[in-house]
């Protein structure tokens, strides 16, 4: 997904002190983790198991994901470790192979899902704030950079937790971050809102449509 988002919301703000850019470290240091999904090897076994909700390429839709109820269930051993693949509430998860590139944040209702072979999750640390990862992955220069490190000689992506880790990436004071958030917080909330209601009012004129198709007009 490419976010409306430019790269100027990372941008410095103007200070008494300007200065030209904010500091840039590899993600892999300012990232509690990065981890890859499951792959189907590593889901059989000859005891008990058990369905959990499985996260893949094609749930991830404009940068949202599903709750984990609706998500498609993948039976995995009981005695799993299945916390290595798990993702919680503002992960920000990547698509790592195929031939487009995604990005999406977990919210609460996706919590406890499990993740594909073809994502990858990046978990934010106490140096970043996971709006402010989401920001610069959706923008213009983090989804150049992502396709940069990912291009494979087939022209397809291709990116391992690795290269995701060696990705640099603007960290702005915590200050700035927060300010950020709200701004990416407040444009998700209004994004969802607008969807939701678009889809309330198509329903309600297919609903009107099918009642005049059997010649049963409504009032007004």
């Amino acid at each position: 997904m490419t976010s409306e988002l430019d790269g100027s919301i990372l941008d410095p703000v103007s200070t008494s002190n300007p200065v030209t850019e904010w500091p840039h470290r590899p993600l892999g240091t300012v990232a509690e983790r990065i981890f890859l999904g499951l792959a189907d090897a590593r889901q059989r076994g000859d005891g008990e198991e058990r369905e959990l909700p499985l996260l893949n390429v094609r749930d991830l839709r404009d940068g949202h994901v599903p709750p984990a109820g609706e998500l498609a269930k993948r039976a995995v051993p009981l005695d799993a470790d299945i916390e290595r693949y798990t993702v919680h509430a503002e992960d920000v998860v990547i698509t790592c192979r195929g031939t487009q590139l995604k990005v999406a944040n977990i919210a609460p209702a996706s919590d406890g899902a499990l993740i594909s072979s073809n994502l990858i999750a990046v978990r934010a640390g106490a140096d970043l704030l996971p709006a402010v990862l989401l920001a610069f992955l959706q923008s213009p220069a983090g989804q150049k950079a992502l396709v940069q490190r990912g291009r494979s000689s087939t022209s397809s992506l291709s990116l391992t937790p690795k290269a995701v880790g060696e990705l640099s990436i603007p960290v702005p004071p915590l200050a700035v971050q927060r300010q950020i958030a709200e701004l990416v917080t407040a444009a998700e909330q209004t994004y969802v809102a607008a969807i939701r209601a678009a889809e309330q009012r198509r329903a309600i004129a297919h609903a009107v449509a099918v009642d005049l198709l059997r010649g049963e007009p409504r009032p007004g």
